[in-house]
């Protein structure tokens, strides 16, 4: 019996981990010394029916004096600075599972059956223990979302080069889908065009981006957004709201010959803008008695050039006018002014145009009928 109790205690103190206390060490080595000497011991504290300092008396059977051991809790151990080392550097989602997986671990540990001898299973060992699995799960969620991440990579620059391509695609989609006499739309064109183009263009481009491992994973997404940007219809362009009565920079170029024409008009003569019936040069014809003006309009955001001068010249001979001049809400460049002197074509902005028509009423071949 006595043999046993002396297995008992060194059991105690084999089970210590290296981290015990010198306060547990020194009770497990006097707990020995009492039952070899068929003594009795007085432990610390422990919380059993039989008092806080029940003595272990030599002549108690075993089952009690194992019950008075394994009864016995080691004393609070300090944290493993090594472990509180390694959870600081692990990165706060890690840190969270492997602070929770080490107290699920710790209640489970702390549910088991009662042993018949003390096994001091104190906070180092647990934190080591689920560390090891926490550290492994938070390794497995890096890995899983460092893959999410790369695979969002691949799809965003799929779509980028897709849309750096919709308007070449919707003119191949319009050339490739089409119906047959039946009525019925073909799309096999269509769909070897889609495959040649993800295996050649969208293919390299993620190659070059460090995407190729996911082309196949991500090839199905890209498919799908193909199809939307190649059979959307562009919205049309927005019309710019332009009244011919009131000058604007923004206008229709059309707008402006008609604003030209109604300047006319409000000085008497007779003007309509030649958009609508032919223009030969001249964007205005007005005439009065019997002089005709030619006028050569343009809505310019730069300089207007020999262009306009040219034009106007060769509509004055052509509709057999007195005088051309060519409008503009912009200046003219050199050249502009060097032709126009020499074929006297006159060069005006739109708010000298009811100027130079009163010059010409006062010109000495004026005259009217």
């Amino acid at each position: 019996m006595k043999a046993g109790y002396s297995v008992c205690a060194a059991l105690l103190l084999l089970a210590g981990p290296a981290q015990a206390t010198t306060s547990f060490q020194s009770h497990a080595f006097a707990a020995s010394s009492a039952l070899r000497s068929g003594g009795a011991f007085t432990g610390p504290p422990v919380a059993h029916s039989l008092g806080a300092h029940a003595p272990i008396p030599c002549g108690m059977p075993p089952a009690c004096s194992m019950l008075q051991l394994s009864a016995y809790k080691p004393l609070p151990q300090p944290e493993n600075s090594a472990t509180a080392a390694l959870e600081n550097t692990l990165p706060e989602p890690a840190r969270t599972a492997l602070q929770s997986l080490t107290q699920t671990v710790g209640g489970v540990l702390q549910g088991l059956p009662a042993l018949p001898f003390a096994l001091p299973l104190h906070n180092g060992f647990v934190v080591f223990f689920g560390g090891g699995v926490g550290l492994y799960v938070a390794l497995k969620l890096l890995l899983a979302y460092r893959r999410r991440r790369a695979f969002k990579g691949a799809v965003q620059a799929g779509k980028q080069l897709i849309l750096s391509l919709a308007d070449r695609l919707q003119i191949r989609r319009k050339q490739l889908v089409f119906q047959n006499a039946y009525g019925t739309t073909i799309y096999d064109k269509w769909e070897r065009e889609k495959t040649a183009f993800m295996q050649r263009e969208m293919l390299t481009h993620l190659s070059e981006q460090g995407y190729e491992a996911y082309f196949e994973r991500a090839t199905p997404t890209l498919l799908a957004y193909l199809d939307q940007v190649a059979f959307d219809t562009p919205p049309a362009p927005e019309q710019k709201l332009s009244n011919p009565d009131v000058y604007s920079p923004d206008m229709d170029p059309f707008d402006y010959e008609r604003y030209c024409a109604r300047l006319l008009r409000q000085m008497g003569w007779e003007a309509i803008a030649t958009s609508e019936c032919g223009d030969q040069g001249a964007d205005v014809v007005a005439s009065r008695g019997n002089t005709r003006i030619i006028l050569q309009c343009k809505l310019y955001t730069k300089a207007v050039g020999n262009d306009a001068v040219q034009q106007v010249s060769a509509a004055r001979q052509h509709y057999g006018a007195r005088f051309a001049a060519v409008v503009s809400n912009a200046p003219y460049t050199i050249p502009a002014q060097q032709l126009a002197k020499t074929n006297k074509v006159f060069l005006l902005h739109h708010d000298e145009l009811q100027r130079f028509v009163r010059r010409v009423e006062k010109s000495p071949t004026f005259r009217l009928r």
